[in-house]
């Protein structure tokens, strides 16, 4: 047993109070005044929070960024090649050379992407894959191209080319990983999000091409730490139901992004002009997979970023969301949401999966999405607005394009770089705890500090509502300490 003593209980969106808590086995016991037992383990005046959960992450290729090697933080060319010679030997145990997160807008090279030829230079015999930071499109030495198609040779390579290819080749990668490399990616991603206070998460996997990945994380049971909720990104139907799956989507793209210039809008791109992006659904095919996973169903979303994307699949909704939003269907991303679309999804009761850390790397004066978009910006991740038309919104970090970091993404939403866009501290939390947890159904269970609950709790010493400091010092899942010290 745990007992706090006169805790301050933070529990968004309701009113936070003073009170004892018990936490008996793996469930909140009593809230109130309690008396003090020598069975329990006492604590006083301490502040606690319900765990977060991260509403849209990538665990397992979160897992690979933590066992492979990680360029966030290159900034020139030279760093970007000494990393990877440094990291040569780790690579040849594995058989490949596989890095995450280049950046090339953040370089000190502008916009310089990785030739084939200065990739073979640093190994002409290892297969090198370099994802983009967005992870829509990655770069491949000759050796990975072979790799990737099984070892037949290819025909006129060109040397000169950047070597940069699209999703295709992010998969066909993800499916050449052993399965040991895969179990283990998993465990350590679950175990870093603890240490985060992360105890749940909205996990997309898997691929158009298979679902493997599926049985994997299963058979990790408790070893994997936090709650998983499944979001199979395959549009067969019946292999989900088959696996007895009840949610379909996640990262099943309506487009791409717009660092890759595929995000697809309504009207051209600022520093592309004639570039709309991509829409790989016609929107009869769009409506056909909406239509067959509700009658199985199924809770859907769909990686949307850009309004046209956005609008083709609000479109889609429409033919088959009862009122109320039931099945709470969902949309990822929603990074360019004008008013007409706020309005359009606030009608439905869509629920929005939104990454406010998306705004702290790209929405920044001079960044990224004023590149692309120029005064489209205004309306990029409008969190303020999308609260005030009523929609609710679930946060996560689309790991690994970012860090799986909830006290970061409070302070995101504090500091919006469009003023009237930010969110009170109250609501941020609630985006990481309640509404998370709201939007997979799973708030008879967690997300929330009430009676009758799973005790997943965050502790901490100061208020973090008064601090802004949201990292906690200890992580309760299911009633036993996990990370950190109380």
């Amino acid at each position: 047993m745990i007992l706090f003593k006169d805790a301050l209980i933070h529990s968004p969106p309701r009113k936070s109070l003073r009170a004892d808590l018990l936490v008996e086995g793996s469930r909140i016991a009593k809230i109130g005044r309690v008396e003090s037992s020598a069975d329990a383990g006492i604590y006083e005046n301490k502040v606690l929070l319900p765990g977060y959960i991260d509403s849209h992450i990538h665990l397992l290729e979160y897992g690979y960024s933590l066992i492979f090697l990680d360029l966030r933080e290159v900034r020139s060319r030279e760093e970007f090649f000494t990393s990877l010679s440094s990291y040569l030997s780790t690579a040849r145990e594995l058989g490949f050379l596989y890095a995450f997160n280049l950046a090339p807008e953040r370089l000190k090279e502008t916009n310089w992407e990785p030739l084939t030829d200065e990739l073979d230079r640093v190994a002409d015999d290892l297969p090198i894959f370099i994802r983009r930071e967005d992870g829509h499109s990655v770069y491949l030495n000759k050796a990975a191209r072979r790799w990737l198609l099984y070892d037949q040779p290819i025909e006129h390579a060109n040397d000169h080319l950047t070597g940069r290819f699209n999703e295709l080749a992010v998969e066909r990668m993800q499916e050449r990983i052993p399965r040991d490399v895969r179990s283990e990616a998993f465990i350590k991603a679950g175990a870093d999000l603890l240490a985060k206070g992360v105890t749940a998460a909205a996990v997309m996997i898997g691929d158009e091409a298979s679902l493997g990945d599926v049985e994997i994380i299963r058979s990790t049971g408790a070893r994997l730490g936090i709650e998983a909720a499944l979001f199979p990104q395959n549009r067969d139907v019946g292999k989900i139901c088959d696996l007895e799956l009840t949610r379909l989507g996640g990262c099943i793209l309506i487009d791409g992004s717009f660092g890759s210039h595929t995000a697809a809008l309504r009207k051209p791109y600022t520093d592309a002009p004639g570039n709309h992006g991509i829409l790989y659904f016609s929107q009869k095919e769009l409506d056909t997979l909406v239509r067959c996973a509700d009658e199985a169903g199924l809770q859907m979303t769909f990686h949307a970023i850009g309004d046209e994307a956005i609008e083709q699949l609000i479109s889609a909704y429409q033919k088959v969301i009862e009122p109320g939003n039931p099945r709470r269907h969902r949309i990822e991303h929603a990074e360019l949401l004008p008013p007409d679309l706020i309005e359009r999804a606030a009608k439905l009761g869509v629920i929005l999966g939104v990454q406010p850390c998306f705004e702290t790397i790209w929405g920044q004066e001079g960044g990224m999405y004023a590149e692309r978009l120029g005064d489209r910006l205004r309306w990029t991740n409008p969190f303020r607005s999308i609260l005030d038309a009523g929609i609710r919104i679930a946060a996560g970090s689309d790991a690994p394009i970012t860090a799986p970091d909830p006290a970061e993404g409070i302070t995101a939403f504090l500091n919006h770089p469009i003023a009237e866009e930010r969110i009170t501290v109250e609501e941020a939390v609630a985006a990481y705890t309640y509404h998370g947890v709201y939007a997979v159904h799973l708030e008879d269970r967690i997300g929330s500090v009430r009676e009758g609950l799973e005790a997943d709790l965050l502790v901490f010493d100061e208020d973090p509502f008064v601090s802004l400091n949201f990292h906690p010092q200890a992580v309760i899942r299911r009633g036993k300490l996990v990370a950190g010290s109380i």
